[in-house]
């Protein structure tokens, strides 16, 4: 579980509704009335089905899975796992590699060394590996342009809202100036939908999906530079270093998906 989203959401959520009950509140004002939850929510879902085709809407799930339930790196175990595949190719030859693959739980390593124990080309296994990685990448980057356009979209719904509800509340003309105010006061609940929605669920969902793809994405890339060097014969004491000088790069920010995409093109 993804415990920095949850607290995140928490913190947010409680702080919002925390201060609006400081300031004489009542909870029940925000939700009494369907009307502004209608036109933020079901507007801005809608207009997103409207924009987007249904490969970006079906990889949402997924997505949303990513950033609940992330995968754990551990860096030093498999730095260590490649190392020990590299002595055994050393030792046994690169063939022997086809029999370390089927034990392999992770397919994109599965992957990596059924090709090497094929023999294929070095070029050909590096492009077909970032090629996997790429596509990923952009699979849950068609997700998150969803958020990102839905915490675009729901703020003019929430004003849309706004301005339908003071139409129809002045289009009433009521002499009555405390339903008048009540109503303003309604009207004003899609306004707060709307940015609340857009800055507190629609677009950190969507930041978190690209940033967490990215750090997949990271991940897999010191297996590729692993695997490169497996095939190429290099010594695991080399391999160590050479991995773990990756990994701080990767740390440092200095390695991410989108610049070694660019290097493959």
């Amino acid at each position: 579980m993804n415990i920095m989203l949850i607290l995140g959401l928490i913190i947010s959520f409680g702080g919002i509704i925390g201060g609006y009950i400081l300031e004489e509140g009542v909870l029940w004002n925000l939700v009494k009335q369907p009307s502004p939850f209608m036109i933020v929510f079901m507007g801005t879902i809608g207009i997103a089905l409207i924009a987007f085709p249904f490969r970006n809407i079906k990889r949402i799930p997924s997505a949303l899975k990513l950033i609940l339930l992330p995968k754990k790196h551990d860096y030093a175990g498999v730095v260590d796992m490649l190392c020990d595949i590299a002595n055994k190719a050393r030792k046994d030859g690169l063939l022997s590699l086809e029999a370390e693959a089927d034990k392999m739980s992770d397919h994109f390593i599965k992957k990596g060394l059924g090709y090497i124990a094929d023999g294929v080309d070095p070029e050909f296994l590096k492009k077909v590996l970032y090629n996997e990685i790429e596509s990923e990448y952009k699979k849950h980057e068609d997700a998150s342009k969803v958020f990102e356009s839905m915490g675009g979209t729901a703020p003019t719904m929430g004003v849309l809202g706004t301005v339908m509800a003071m139409v129809t509340t002045l289009g009433k003309g009521t002499s009555d100036t405390d339903a008048l105010v009540v109503s303003i006061s309604t009207a004003f609940l899609a306004t707060l939908f709307g940015i609340g929605s857009a800055n507190l669920l629609w677009l950190p969902i969507g930041t978190q999906i690209k940033v967490v793809a990215e750090q997949e994405s990271d991940y897999r890339e010191v297996i590729v530079e692993g695997l490169m060097a497996i095939q190429a014969g290099e010594p695991s004491s080399r391999l160590k270093d050479r991995l773990y000088a990756k990994i701080g790069d990767i740390k440092n920010g200095k390695s991410s998906s989108k610049s070694k995409s660019n290097e493959e093109e």
